[in-house]
């Protein structure tokens, strides 16, 4: 019983809406991509601590799918979703672009949305994944799975004096 009232206790500004106290798009872009790569880890990673984490942080309707090729693929919902989309993805990196724009007035616990992308390397798949976030809690994950090829551009020769 104690146990239960120490979670209760240590989810409850999640419950609500932790980010309240965000009020700049470019803030909010920042906590968003960092709360949907925080998802998707500890989706990954699996556990008691992890599962306390993501009850907090996902809605238990919130809905996953990653399409792939010709076929979309929905993945389940609430933290099974989340478990099922990071086991899909099997990534071993992120990245978001950066709030690149003008910072203005954001309202963080209205409903919000970032783009998120998952890498894996072995497998030489990227997935672009869009997270939507009411009170700062994820209510859906949808994406696309694509294959990518990386490489090094050759460099020019430098260009000597006096030729």
């Amino acid at each position: 019983m104690i146990a239960a009232i120490l979670l209760l206790a240590i989810n409850a500004p999640i419950l609500g809406c932790d980010l309240a106290d965000i009020n700049t798009a470019r803030s909010l872009h920042e906590a968003l991509g960092r709360r949907a790569e925080k998802i998707i880890a500890a989706a990954s990673a699996g556990g008691p601590n992890a599962d306390a984490l993501l009850d907090g942080l996902i809605d238990q309707s919130a809905s996953f799918a990653l399409g792939a090729g010709d076929v979309g693929r929905p993945l389940g919902t609430g933290v099974a979703g989340a478990r099922s989309m990071a086991e899909t993805m099997n990534a071993d990196q992120f990245r978001f672009l950066g709030w690149d724009y003008i910072d203005g007035p954001a309202d963080a616990c209205g409903k919000q949305s970032v783009k998120v992308d998952f890498i894996s390397s072995t497998d030489q798949r990227i997935s672009q994944v869009e997270f939507t976030f009411l009170k700062a809690r994820l209510i859906a994950a949808e994406g696309w799975e694509r294959s990518f090829e990386t490489g090094t551009l050759p460099r020019p020769a430098p260009a000597r004096n006096g030729s």
